[in-house]
């Protein structure tokens, strides 16, 4: 199971970013920071790394991995259409900061081991 904690966690709590960012840990141990959008919300991301999350009793569960597809540009913030199985989540979890198409591949199969552990 893939374990994840706020970044409230790693920060002081009155900076206000606890439930705007989410950290989510893959198999090699390595932690990486995701925006937190609700899924009517999320802007188009082409080539982004998402978790998709199920969000209940004030606790998170990552239940997918994946990538957007190009795709995702023509679409008007609402990337429920290109996610599979969009209805398992409430929340999409979006990490930015892969520096190139192989460092956000490399960060999703890691994600992906974590979750599939």
């Amino acid at each position: 199971m893939m374990q994840g904690f706020p970044i409230s966690a790693q920060l002081p709590e009155d900076l206000g970013f606890g439930e705007r960012f989410w950290y989510w840990r893959g198999a090699s141990g390595h932690s990486y920071i995701h925006s937190i959008y609700q899924l009517e919300s999320c802007p188009p991301l082409p080539g982004a790394v998402f978790v998709l999350v199920r969000a209940s009793d004030g606790k998170r569960q990552a239940v997918a991995a994946g990538r957007f597809p190009s795709v995702v540009e023509n679409l008007p913030g609402n990337v429920r259409p290109v996610i599979p199985d969009c209805r398992r989540g409430d929340e999409i979890h979006v990490h930015l900061l892969a520096r190139d198409h192989d460092a956000a591949g490399a960060v999703l199969r890691d994600l992906d081991d974590a979750l599939r552990g």
